[in-house]
């Protein structure tokens, strides 16, 4: 039989799933509507029209974990209003495909973390920002201890959100903590894009003064912010930064460049480490770089191996079967909360 999936509103029949893993949209367009598909996981399906005049698509997921799940009709994207809304590059209407292999993101009855917004004064965008802080199970009832940071940036789709609410960053940590994997840790989630007043916003996010912009904010700013409000261990070995994508960029360039603040660094489909002259050989214990399996393997590969040569610790993380995208980041987060701080 049919049941609605994890991801399908509460008010909502549609989509639905059966137990041989078919999905089944359907969708009211107007009447006017000529040509009607599905964009699944990026594959288009055409969609069928029933003697109600609604639109159906059934079909298996083209791959598993967090996809966008919309309809086109007659050239035109709009979102399935029985489906969740994410921000994703603006707000877009997602499904989660269950993947076997990968239970460390499923909630489980163990102790659960915080999640606390925290807002500071940004004087350099002259308004507030938010980040989001994640604060293990035991940080409530263990007054006098302090904790090992990781500072985890998104992609340049996202906002600070994202590794909370499509990445399961808190869930994953949860898990690991409970299993005795990791040691508890605070994580930090920032907005990547700065912007001084008066700056143009349409591609400042891929420019040098971009960068310039997070990377004083960062430091004179969000750092010395979350350290005077949370129980933070503050030296070098026990602060990491890691990102993916733009996030990544953001860890290979402002994490490089101050090295000496940082001892574990990961970069998830965010390139490479281009200046590797520029890491500290007495702070960096570890250089992480992850990709998909359809993104560019060869290359990580690559440069780890040139960063053993000048003597670093560097290592890679290929996701099997996975491009650019979440499954991709959700797989490289858990493998890098298993190396830090040891």
């Amino acid at each position: 039989g049919w049941q609605r999936t994890s991801s399908t509103q509460r008010q909502s029949e549609f989509p639905k799933v059966n137990a041989d893993g078919d999905y089944w949209f359907r969708f009211t367009a107007p009447a006017t509507a000529k040509d009607v598909k599905l964009e699944f996981a990026f594959v288009e399906f055409p969609a069928q029209q029933d003697a109600q005049g609604n639109w159906n698509v059934i079909a298996k997921a083209p791959k598993a974990g967090y996809q966008i799940a919309r309809w086109i009709v007659d050239g035109v994207k709009v979102p399935d209003p029985g489906l969740e809304f994410t921000y994703s590059n603006g707000w877009v209407s997602t499904i989660e495909i269950p993947s076997p292999q990968d239970s460390y993101y499923l909630m489980r009855d163990v102790p659960h973390g915080d999640v606390r917004e925290h807002w500071f004064f940004s004087a350099i965008e002259g308004k507030w920002r938010r980040a989001y802080v994640y604060t293990p199970a035991e940080y409530d009832s263990r007054p006098d201890k302090k904790y090992p940071v990781l500072y985890l940036q998104h992609g340049a789709g996202e906002n600070e959100t994202e590794w909370t609410h499509t990445g399961f960053a808190a869930i994953i940590a949860d898990n690991l903590i409970a299993d005795g994997k990791i040691q508890p840790l605070i994580i930090v989630m920032n907005n990547d894009f700065v912007y001084r007043p008066g700056d143009n916003r349409g591609r400042l996010a891929l420019a040098d003064k971009w960068n310039e912009n997070y990377e004083e904010m960062f430091f004179t700013e969000a750092l010395p912010d979350i350290e005077a409000h949370y129980r933070i261990i503050t030296d070098a070995e026990h602060r990491a930064m890691a990102g993916l994508s733009l996030g990544g960029m953001l860890t290979g360039t402002v994490g490089v460049r101050h090295s000496d603040m940082f001892s574990w660094l990961g970069i998830f489909s965010g390139g490479v480490v281009s200046e590797p002259a520029l890491l500290r050989k007495d702070t960096v214990k570890l250089v992480f770089e992850t990709c998909g399996s359809e993104e560019y393997p060869e290359r990580i590969q690559q440069n780890a191996e040139q960063l053993r040569g000048l003597g670093f610790n560097a290592s890679t993380y290929v996701s099997p079967g996975t491009a650019h995208e979440w499954q991709t980041w959700r797989r490289s987060l858990y493998h890098f909360l298993q190396l830090i701080f040891r």
